[in-house]
């Protein structure tokens, strides 16, 4: 019987196949996505945002719900501007990050970026 092996090259291709990834996206700034929110709201994008983080695999490459750096940078505390992160979610980035414009509403990026700004060291208020 011959045993089957899955090289890390194949595996980051299935991943990235499964998470949507396509050659390009609508460009989405944050300014269209940015709408004001009450903290009820804020809670809401917040828990929308882990939600879409969980279900498109982010925590794959962006490790302890993005907390710490695993296979691409940590995302807590990031110094990267609001654009830069919309962006980065819309349209990916080549060999780096897959493209999830396609596949979320300007909403659930807004919520992604949300939940992104909330992170806090695990155990923090």
């Amino acid at each position: 019987m011959t045993k089957q092996r899955i090289d890390a090259g194949s595996t980051i291709l299935l991943v990235a196949l499964l998470c949507g990834y396509v050659t390009e996206a609508p460009r989405i700034d944050a300014a269209e996505t940015a709408s004001p929110t009450t903290p009820a709201d804020a809670a809401a994008q917040i828990a929308h945002g882990r939600t879409l983080f969980i279900s498109y695999g982010c925590g794959w490459c962006h490790e302890d719900g993005g907390r710490k750096a695993g296979r691409c940078p940590q995302l807590m505390d990031t110094q990267r501007d609001d654009n830069f992160i919309v962006s980065r979610i819309a349209a990916g980035s080549p060999g780096k990050m897959p493209t999830f414009g396609e596949g979320l509403t300007a909403a659930d990026i807004q919520s992604l970026l949300v939940y992104i700004r909330s992170l806090k060291p695990e155990g923090s208020p």
